[in-house]
């Protein structure tokens, strides 16, 4: 009886195993930031016109039976302009976590957040994000696609005073990932 409740137990968790193997992962995304908030340079009001968005990612997934999980780190690139003509750089390094549910047939939709530094107008500043999205795994090829909005805000440090950030922005990417 043992030995039988022992080899049961033990092909259950190879089981599982198989089910939870981890993954490694590149990513590449391409979109455009559809940016809001504005800047003030010698009094003057300035808006922040929409930018194309660059992201590299690299990280894990760790698929559970119910649940994914994934954790990654992003750099993240956009240019917005203002109407004046002055470019804003904007490069983010940025730790992301996303889940997702794998109840719909072929899509996984998920969520995610991430925090992170990124620096922008010359200045260091702290930036959270939002994710939601929705992607497709190629049956052919260990390559996942997918679309993506994101919601992204900085706060900008002002001088001595900590100031709220004028700068925002709605993001929608393409995105790809190949496992390894």
């Amino acid at each position: 009886m043992k030995k039988h409740l022992c080899t049961l137990v033990l092909a259950g968790t190879l089981m599982m195993a198989g089910v939870a193997q981890a993954d490694f992962y590149a990513g590449l995304g391409i979109g455009g930031s559809f940016n809001g908030g504005s800047v003030y340079k010698n009094n003057v009001k300035s808006h922040y016109k929409d930018s194309p968005v660059f992201s590299f990612s690299g990280g894990y997934q760790l698929p559970l039976p119910l649940l994914d999980i994934r954790g990654e780190v992003e750099y993240l690139r956009t240019r917005p302009h203002t109407k004046d003509s002055r470019t804003k750089q904007l490069d983010g390094l940025f730790l992301n976590a996303y889940g997702s549910i794998p109840f719909v047939p072929l899509i996984d939709p998920y969520v995610g957040l991430g925090i992170g530094r990124v620096r922008f107008d010359h200045k260091n500043s702290f930036a959270v994000q939002g994710m939601i999205g929705a992607e497709y795994s190629l049956p052919i090829a260990p390559v996942v696609l997918g679309t993506e909005y994101r919601y992204m805000k900085i706060n900008e440090n002002t001088g001595k005073v900590r100031a709220q950030s004028k700068y925002h922005t709605n993001i929608l990417m393409l995105k790809a990932r190949y496992m390894f």
